[in-house]
């Protein structure tokens, strides 16, 4: 471990002795990186999006977290969260009346509608992240899918890029760091890479997937 940078090393401990998975936002479980978080409520604060859109809700926690926090920053916020399942969502989430969970993939054509819908419904930018199915093949699908609503000054995080040996779980097979690689050899002029906010705490769950749409 000596030979790693320090960043580095506090990434693989911080991920290999499961410590994220005791991460949680107001009691409810959230499976992040509690810097990630935090960069993330620093974004929304610039951002001031009117959406948030997550695909991948398990427990509820963050999407409970883009609330309570989205909130904060503009009262008329409003949070989607996808997934195929909603039955590990905490109750505290369904009760929270600025979110709105759709049980279905992420890649489905009514998912796409019910974004179009949504973005109607409440102008302005809007702040995604992917953290659903972490293979390759469906991470670039949901890029292909964001492509038809994506706007100018929309922020879009693709987590999990840290699997398959960047720099943890070698092995674990083509995930979100293979689907962003595939998407910007053919989308090279799509998203600018936030540099700037991966690399503020030094690690992050989401290499090379803090992106602005120009």
């Amino acid at each position: 471990m000596s030979d790693r940078h320090p960043a580095e090393a506090y990434h693989r401990w911080y991920y290999d002795t499961e410590v994220w998975e005791g991460v949680s936002f107001l009691g409810v479980t959230t499976n992040k990186s509690v810097s990630d978080m935090w960069n993330y409520q620093e974004i929304l604060s610039e951002l001031r999006p009117s959406l948030v859109i997550e695909f991948g809700t398990r427990f509820g926690g963050s999407a409970l977290y883009f609330s309570v926090i989205g909130r904060a920053i503009n009262p008329d916020l409003k949070v989607l969260s996808v997934d195929i399942h909603h039955h590990e969502v905490f109750p505290r989430v369904h009760e929270d009346p600025a979110i709105r969970l759709v049980t279905n993939s992420s890649t489905s054509p009514e998912v796409l509608e019910i974004i179009r819908q949504m973005r109607g419904q409440n102008p302005g930018r809007v702040f995604f992240i992917l953290d659903s199915d972490h293979s390759r093949d469906h991470v670039l699908a949901e890029l292909e899918q964001l492509r038809r609503v994506v706007e100018s000054g929309d922020y879009v995080v693709v987590e999990d890029g840290n699997i398959n040996g960047h720099p943890v779980l070698p092995g674990w097979g083509e995930g979100p760091t293979e689907a962003l690689e595939a998407y910007f050899e053919r989308y090279p002029a799509d998203y600018v890479r936030d540099e700037d906010r991966e690399a503020k705490f030094g690690f992050t769950f989401a290499p090379s997937g803090f992106l602005v749409k120009p």
